[in-house]
């Protein structure tokens, strides 16, 4: 669809390719014992070596706040935390992360900022050619790749993609759209994963079946299912626009305004505004002035990222609002301004 795909930065935020996989010789992960989960761990770090190099994460070591980062950023899962032995492996960029123990022995993931789900298969199959060229991996000829859960046999492949949508939200139409694209083998989950709810109009698209269909097949619906719901989102903006204009460009002002002018700043108040003003640079009402500082900031300002990058581990949620106010007040203005209407 040309009319989506001149505007898919606006509305595709990343994409994801995750494998699941399991060693043919052990138990899945809730039937090992410590020192068969230490084994795995090790065969794996010891495997990837020969690839890239990876930063070791040892679960069970983690402070609360660096496992609360690792899970904004998208290299961990909450399953993993609660599991035994659990490892992660991330490469230097912070695009790979390999999940070891948790469901299965391995999630494999690669994560590639904008849409280019190709890419981002190539990337990962690549590690897991790599792991599977010198360790079985549990297969067979007619189910494929074994894993835990049935869901997930086949291909073991889940491709998703992080997708911004205020047109929808604001129409309710991405609701009415769930059914069918729960007929069509997809599914749709908040900004981390399943379990979750969405965080400023972010919402993750990614395929169920992993059963009966190529990587290929699933890759290609994807994107179609990707451009297809692309092409309603901008549909969805100009109706939202055409019809109430005057109150959406009220609403993402208001939220401008109430950012750079604050003392104190809730967490839960700070992500409802921040995502009217991501909505009003997406319909022209404001401007980013440095889209990458943009990017950069708003990662900055969650919770778990900001309290470290700011020293504030320890800090009560008072003492962080402040500094949350104090941080947006100063740098917002420098990243996004107001467009002014031509009278």
């Amino acid at each position: 669809m040309a009319y989506a795909t001149e505007f898919i930065e606006t509305i595709v935020v990343s994409t994801r390719i995750r494998l699941a996989r399991n060693f043919a010789a052990y138990p899945f992960p809730k039937k090992m014992d410590s020192a068969q989960a230490e084994d795995i761990a090790y065969l794996v770090g010891a495997g990837l070596e020969k690839f890239d190099k990876f930063t070791r994460y040892d679960i069970s070591s983690l402070s609360k706040q660096q496992a609360a980062l690792l899970l904004e950023q998208r290299l961990i899962s909450p399953a993993l935390l609660k599991s035994k032995g659990g490892v992660a492996f991330v490469s230097f960029d912070k695009a790979i992360s390999i999940m070891v123990n948790e469901e299965d022995h391995l999630r494999q993931q690669y994560i590639y900022k904008g849409f280019d789900l190709y890419k981002a298969y190539e990337r990962i199959s690549g590690i897991d050619e790599g792991l599977g060229s010198l360790y079985d991996f549990a297969f067979d000829k007619k189910l494929g790749f074994i894993t835990a859960c049935p869901s997930n046999l086949g291909t073991g492949m889940r491709a998703s993609v992080m997708m911004f949508l205020p047109g929808l939200s604001h129409s309710g139409e991405l609701k009415e759209y769930l059914p069918a694209l729960k007929r069509g083998g997809m599914t749709v989950r908040g900004a981390f994963g399943e379990g979750t709810s969405s965080e400023g109009y972010m919402y993750q698209i990614s395929n169920e079946r992993t059963l009966g269909m190529s990587e290929r097949e699933i890759l290609d619906e994807m994107i179609r299912v990707t451009m297809t719901l692309s092409d309603l989102e901008l549909r969805a903006r100009e109706e939202m626009m055409r019809t109430s204009e005057t109150e959406i460009r009220d609403r993402c002002l208001r939220a401008y305004g109430t950012l750079t002018n604050c003392a104190v700043l809730p967490l839960d108040e700070f992500t409802k505004k921040m995502a009217d003003v991501h909505a009003g640079t997406v319909l022209g009402i404001l401007e980013t002035l440095d889209d990458k500082g943009f990017e950069d900031f708003c990662r900055g300002m969650r919770p778990a990222a900001f309290r470290i990058e700011n020293g504030l581990e320890k800090a009560s949620e008072r003492r962080c609002a402040e500094a949350r106010a104090e941080t947006v007040c100063n740098v917002l203005p420098e990243l996004v301004r107001v467009v002014r209407k031509n009278k």
